[in-house]
């Protein structure tokens, strides 16, 4: 809508009112958070006028006509449920400490199990086809966003928002203190998902590769008298990076990355791939939380974030082998050899 805006020279809320108006008629589709579509022939109608009669309950409005289906119910989704409990106990909980209520009615209820469903690790191997597809399509900026999304753990939005005077590439630090998001055509840089911020360390082949992109910056800013600013972003489309990525552009990317290698990355997973090799590498649990931004001491990271990892699976089974494995058994000499 902004860019459509822009586009005919007026202003976002005439568009926003031209949107509703044909909405209403029926002519445009509007769900939250997705985006507008044109809308098409309802199933079942044979009057190819139908699709531009509103689907919409009013005065004169004929079912049949318009092709509207009869309404099924969808029960909610455990999570969904789960959810709002939380809520509405939270809520309760804290009218009971201002003295508004007697009682939490919500503790009495017991909201239904929500098992979570763990994703497969991802292997180093999908990361680096990503990384390289990147490269060879000549998208080098992307190349380098999902080579720092798994070496510092940084949410997508986390990185959108990194500027130039937030990496020391001298000491190899980042700092990641802000998060840049897109709600409602709004545009906000604001502190991280924790309200904290951390200093990353940086290997010397993320440096170099940052010094690389800043760089090739500079250079195609030649001659046109525009300085490259110490506030400028790291990830921007825009002359002189004043605006960084969009976070939604950069997962939409990433995904079609994957698509043309053939396999199956988000940057969502790719934090969950950080933690799962830091993890089964040894690195200890604090420090893998702190560099994914977790807070309450791990647990989140242990909880969501640490994916199940073959390699760490076959050494668990081969240790409790050896500790089991009779002494007389014929395995016993090869396992203790191993």
């Amino acid at each position: 809508m902004p860019e459509l805006a822009r586009l005919q020279g007026l202003k976002q809320g005439t568009v926003r009112y031209a949107f509703l108006v044909l909405a209403h008629e029926g002519l445009l589709v509007i769900r939250h958070g997705r985006t507008t579509q044109v809308a098409g022939a309802p199933p079942g109608a044979s009057d190819p006028a139908a699709r531009y009669r509103s689907a919409r309950s009013r005065r004169g409005h004929d079912c049949t006509l318009s092709g509207c289906l009869p309404h099924a119910c969808k029960p909610m989704s455990a999570s969904t449920i789960h959810t709002i409990h939380s809520i509405l106990s939270g809520a309760f909980e804290a009218a009971q400490r201002w003295e508004w209520v007697d009682f939490n009615p919500a503790a009495s209820a017991k909201p239904p199990t929500v098992r979570q469903k763990k994703q497969p690790a991802i292997s180093p191997s999908v990361v680096v086809k990503v990384i390289e597809q990147a490269r060879f399509s000549g998208q080098n900026a992307i190349a380098l966003y999902v080579w720092l999304v798994a070496i510092t753990g940084a949410r997508r939005g986390e990185l959108c928002a990194v500027q130039v005077r937030d990496i020391d590439l001298a000491n190899g630090v980042v700092h990641v203190a802000y998060n840049y998001v897109v709600k409602g055509g709004r545009k906000v840089r604001k502190d991280t998902k924790t309200h904290q911020d951390r200093y990353l360390a940086i290997d010397p082949v993320s440096c170099a590769l940052i010094q690389e992109h800043i760089a090739a910056a500079e250079t195609a800013l030649g001659g046109t008298g525009v300085r490259f600013a110490q506030d400028a972003y790291l990830f921007s489309n825009q002359a002189a990076n004043t605006r960084p990525w969009n976070p939604d552009w950069a997962t939409h990317r990433v995904a079609d990355l994957a698509a043309a290698t053939g396999v199956e990355l988000n940057i969502k997973a790719m934090r969950h791939y950080t933690a799962s090799q830091l993890l089964a590498a040894g690195f200890d649990l604090d420090n893998t939380a702190a560099r994914l931004g977790h807070s309450g001491g791990g647990a989140t990271t242990l909880k969501h974030y640490a994916d199940p990892v073959t390699e760490v699976d076959r050494r668990a089974a081969a240790y409790l082998a050896q500790l089991t494995i009779p002494a007389d058994h014929p395995a016993a000499d090869s396992a203790t050899a191993k």
